[in-house]
Formats: structure tokens, sequence, C-alpha cells
């Protein structure tokens, strides 16, 4: 290398270490008057660097509610505030963003009931409307295109999932043409305004085999198209996530299995025109880092152990359950997050029954959750070619629910973080390609005042917001140096 090159090579290193080495600050704190024990609040944040903040506030019996939204700029100050008269037991379900609005559906205690809200994220107008959706009785996914409704509910018939095409200005609802199969499950539903089009993916299913097949409707619900994505080989596709982009430029990127269908085996790519002829598959040991979150010495077994496994023709031994995340469009290709997990029981005097290895005897047990041991972040071109792959070792992260444990984040800069809430900390991975860090970084949230005490933290969160910062939130009891204790809801902006 020249000397000059080498120089200015060093330079750059110099000034960008100490800017990537910079720990998190949290320039500025919200404190909101919310007590946890009558009050449901949601943060949501917004295309315009906003944040929206939703709260409910009810009596015991929740024959009393009043239902409040907020929105504050990226310095988190109010730009307005309004309310809106829905039934009491109006429960907060999910929210779907299409400019100018953010829509939200509520459940209640009546399973067919349900209230579709739209929001106008600029001046603040509220209209909802409720729907009696006799077909289901829970909601799953929500999407919306050009003001219409696509939900992924559970059927109150036989409990597989339905897809249906809601029209707020008929009060009409159609059920689209989806799931066959008894084992067959939705693995992505996609909006994408730009082509006019909602894209569902579902996985079929008979317990030996699955393949993907990819419905695509417009926004009155009618059937544009109808993709059967074929195995390939003895690889059965399991779940994906799809791009945007017109039909020629449509990839999927998901997970592969083998013989067990509940297992994932690897990653596979694949343009949606190709039918995954020409798709690129990746098992775990092609994963630079997949297997990170092991002891160096287990790694070491692991690898050694599955490449004679592969060599002598026998299948993998290793078995994984993915939970996918949404997909992230990059300028120059895409990013693919997926949460590894097993379910976690506990012993009990009732519930199913389960084998216990270590006596060798029946037992009574009972799920408690569904526990994390790593996630995994893959970073592709616009071909669907794996360029990287890092790994976020998770340890005690354990929801009741299958819901992602972990918030993906991507900065301008290219650089993906990880992060999940633990009490009064934020745990975080910083990860710039496949460069490994296995420190365990956290940050304390602070309070308004260095004398102020955390006594008490109750139903912590973090989503990304916008640029190189998210907003970290929950209930804080606080203890001041001098005065009484005060019950808070907080917002925390984190700059990374």
């Amino acid at each position: 290398m020249p000397k000059a090159c080498y120089l200015l090579t060093l330079l750059l290193l110099c000034v960008l270490f100490p800017l990537l080495a910079q720990p998190p600050v949290q320039p500025i704190r919200l404190e909101l008057p919310f007590l946890p024990e009558d009050t449901e609040a949601e943060v949501i944040a917004l295309p315009d660097s906003s944040l929206l903040v939703y709260h409910k506030t009810s009596n015991t019996w929740e024959t009393k509610a009043t239902f409040h939204f907020t929105k504050y700029d990226h310095k988190l100050e109010e730009v307005w505030s309004d309310t809106a008269k829905l039934n009491p037991d109006s429960d907060y379900i999910r929210y779907y963003t299409e400019q100018p609005y953010t829509y939200i559906v509520y459940g209640g205690d009546n399973l067919q009931k349900y209230t579709f809200l739209r929001l106008h994220n600029k001046t603040g107008n509220i209209w909802h409307k409720r729907f009696e959706i006799e077909q289901i009785e829970a909601i799953y996914e929500y999407n919306v295109l050009n003001g219409n409704y696509f939900v992924i509910g559970r059927s109150k018939k036989d409990q597989k999932p339905l897809l249906l095409h809601l029209t707020p200005a008929s009060s009409e609802i159609k059920i689209l043409p989806s799931v066959y199969g008894d084992q067959s499950t939705f693995s992505d539903l996609l909006a994408d305004p730009e082509q006019g089009r909602v894209d569902a993916i579902l996985t079929e299913s008979n317990g030996r085999i699955s393949r993907l097949q990819v419905k695509s409707f417009d926004a009155q619900g009618e059937l544009l198209k109808n993709y059967f994505i074929l195995q390939k080989d003895d690889k059965s596709l399991l779940n994906a996530e799809i791009t945007p982009g017109d039909s020629t430029q449509k990839m999927l990127l998901g997970t592969y299995g083998t013989r067990d269908l509940r297992y994932n085996q690897g990653f596979f790519t694949a343009p949606l025109a190709s039918r995954v002829v020409e798709g690129e598959f990746y098992n775990m040991l092609q994963l630079k880092n997949f297997l990170k979150y092991l002891k160096p010495r287990r790694e070491e077994r692991t690898r050694r152990r599955e490449a004679e496994r592969l060599r002598s023709g026998r299948r993998p031994g290793y078995r994984y359950r993915l939970l996918l995340h949404d997909l992230i469009t990059t300028p120059t290709g895409y990013v693919l997050a997926a949460e590894a997990y097993y379910p976690q029981y506990n012993n009990t005097s009732s519930g199913n029954f389960g084998f216990d290895r270590t006596l060798n005897t029946f037992r009574r047990t009972q799920q408690e959750g569904y526990k994390r041991t790593h996630a995994v972040v893959l970073g592709f071109d616009k071909n669907g070619i794996l360029l990287w792959d890092n790994t976020f070792p998770l340890s005690n992260v354990t929801t009741p629910e299958l819901t992602h444990a972990v918030e993906l984040q991507r900065f301008p800069d290219g650089r993906i973080i990880m992060a999940y809430p633990e009490d009064n900390k934020i745990i975080y991975h910083l990860m710039e390609e496949d460069r490994y860090d296995d420190e365990e970084t956290e940050l304390e949230i602070s309070t308004y005042q260095e004398d102020d005490k955390v006594q008490d933290s109750y139903q912590p969160g973090i989503i990304r917001w916008y640029g190189n910062h998210m907003a970290a939130f929950g209930f804080h009891r606080v203890k001041p140096k001098n005065g009484d204790n005060r019950m808070i809801f907080y917002i925390n902006k984190i700059s990374f």
C-alpha cells in the first residue's frame, strides 16, 4: 500500500473509531402522569419522525373508559391531542400506518366485534367504525391498502387462519381464498401501495412436506395472481418474507427445513417469478456467526460434528425454531432477522403430558412461554446473495406468547442494532455486518435529575424511531432526593 494511502486510511480509522465506540445518549425524557393500574399505553413511531402516544384510562370493571391520542415531535414536544368515544371494553390489538393515516384495530369482550380507527397523522382527526365479523374470534395481522382493510384472523369454526377483506365505506366483509391444508398458515402479509397490491404468503403443509404459495390482491380484494413456490430436492419451504416491487423484482427470503417441519435447517432466497428454481440455499454451517451464541469449544464441536454428518450423507443434527422479523429493504439489498426460540415448560399438577429424559418417566408439564437462545441478522444483495450474517446472544429472554422479543433497526450509516428492555435497562448489540462482538452492552434508562432513583419499572418497551434514534418507554416509580415518590409513564429518546 502506498504510504499516502496508508496514512489516509489510518486517519479515517482514527476519526471513525471514536464515533462508532461512543455510548448512546439520552438527550430527552418525557414524563406523563399515567398509572399502570388503570392505564393502557402504546407508543407508535410515525413516518415524519414523530411519536403517537395512545393511552386508555378505565375503571376496574371497564364500564367507563377514555381513549386519548397525542402526537409528539422529535423533541418530544406536544403537537396535538384528541380523544375518541369507543366502547369501554375496547382493547388495542394492532396498528398499521399508510400515509397520511395511522389505522388501529380494537377488540372487545365480544370476540366477533372489532372497532377500526383511522387517525390523520398531521391533523389528528379521528374516524372509527365497528364491524361485526362473525367468521373470526381473533385478529393476528392487519394491513391497509387505499383505505381498505386486509385482516388475518382465527376462524371461529375450525380455528384455522382466515384472510378477510373489509370495505369501510360499504361495511362489506369478504373472505379471500387463502388456506387449504389442515396445517397451513400465513407467513407474511405485505401491502405495497406503489404497486397497488397486497401479497399474502401461505405455508401449505401436510405434515410431511411444505411449500409456499403467494397470492396477490388489489385494493378491492380481487385476486391478481397466484404463485406456487415449489420446493427444491428434499428441502421444504417453511416461512418467508416478500419484498416490495413489481413481479419481476420481488424476492422471497425465508427458511427451509427437511424431515421435521417444526425445525429450520437454513435460509433461502428466490425471485418470485422463478418459482424457486433459481433459489439460493444456505445451511446453518455456511453462516459465519450463527453458532456464535455457543461457547467457543462447543461451537467448534458442533461444526465438526455437523460437517461430518453432511460428508457422510446424513441429515443435519441441529434443530432450530425461528421467528422471522419483517424484512428491511436497504439501498443495496435486504436485511432479514430471526429469533431462535424453544418452548419452555414447568412441572405442574395439571397440564399436558411430557417426557422427562432424566427420570425416564412421564410427568405432567405446562408450557410457560418461549425462551430465546439468540437472534440472527443476515444481509443480502438485490439478487438474494448472502453478503454477511451476525448474531446477538440472548440470555434469560422469555415471552409468554410467540411475539418478537427484540427490536431491530438499521441506521443510515449501515449499522444494525438489536435491542430489548430488561427492567430499567436496555440490552443492545450494535452490528457492523459480520464483525462479531460477544460483549453484552447495556444502557440504564436515565431520569430527569441525576438524584432521582428508579425504584420500580413496569412494562418496559423499546421501538425503532428515525435516523439513529430509538424510543424507550414504560412505567417508573421514581424517588427524588427530596420529596414524595411519583409514578409516571416515561419516554426516553436514545441516540446512537
